[in-house]
């Protein structure tokens, strides 16, 4: 993507299509793709889904059927889940267990990929800190020799 745009210490890349970190800095989002598990992309779709107002759609329509169809208002066949609906809890309470340990997967990742991208900050503000004070060094030598030539010259 870079096609070689970049000097060897640079530190992000030139290509303003590109937004990434060159060298040792790696682009987090695409580290963290290649190293997920299967589990962890599963865990972070339903994340995802369960995010949305999709999932509360769902679940409306489903618990409507689930209601009509066990009281008899939907005369399709006989009920399977007499109120208080003994079944549909079971199911809720598995469906709660599996969505809440997929958000604590998804977390997880989330909360590491949060703590690389600050390292990565962190070492660049180093780097930026230690270039900063070597380039006030450089000018105050500058300076300093300028101010010994100005003072060696007549006038």
């Amino acid at each position: 993507m870079c096609q070689g745009q970049n000097p060897v210490d640079a530190v992000f890349c030139q290509n303003p299509a590109c937004h990434k970190a060159l060298g040792e800095f790696a682009f987090v989002t695409e580290e963290f793709a290649a190293k997920s598990s299967w589990l962890e992309r599963v865990a972070d779709r339903v994340t995802r889904f369960t995010g949305q107002p999709h999932f509360v759609t769902v679940h409306g329509v489903w618990f409507g059927i689930w209601v009509a169809l066990n009281t008899g208002t939907l005369a399709i066949f006989g009920t399977f889940d007499a109120y208080p609906y003994s079944l549909l809890g079971i199911m809720l309470a598995i469906e709660a267990i599996l969505i809440t340990s997929f958000l604590l997967i998804s977390q997880n990742r989330q909360t590491a990929y949060t703590d690389k991208r600050a390292e990565l900050d962190y070492e660049v503000n180093v780097r930026s800190y230690r270039k900063l004070k070597e380039l006030q060094e450089t000018l105050a030598a500058l300076t300093q020799r300028l101010a010994v030539l100005e003072e060696k010259q007549p006038r």
